[in-house]
């Protein structure tokens, strides 16, 4: 399974987009509210396409940090 961050539109309705991921077996695995992020889990990938009424860009989540 993979891991995105997706970077949400301004005034988006959460429970529709969570909706929306159901129905394309997506998990939301969180929200975090201060930075308009939702992290997402699924099988199959995920793309901004996909989502363009929602997301402004999604990533697929690397364990490349550096510092």
């Amino acid at each position: 399974m993979k891991t995105y961050l997706a970077v949400l539109k301004k005034e988006i309705d959460i429970k529709a987009l969570e909706k929306e991921l159901k129905k394309k077996k997506i998990k939301s695995m969180a929200h975090y509210k201060t930075i308009g992020v939702v992290k997402l889990e699924s099988e199959s990938p995920v793309s901004q396409k996909d989502f363009q009424d929602y997301f402004i860009a999604v990533e697929e989540e690397k364990d490349n940090f550096t510092i």
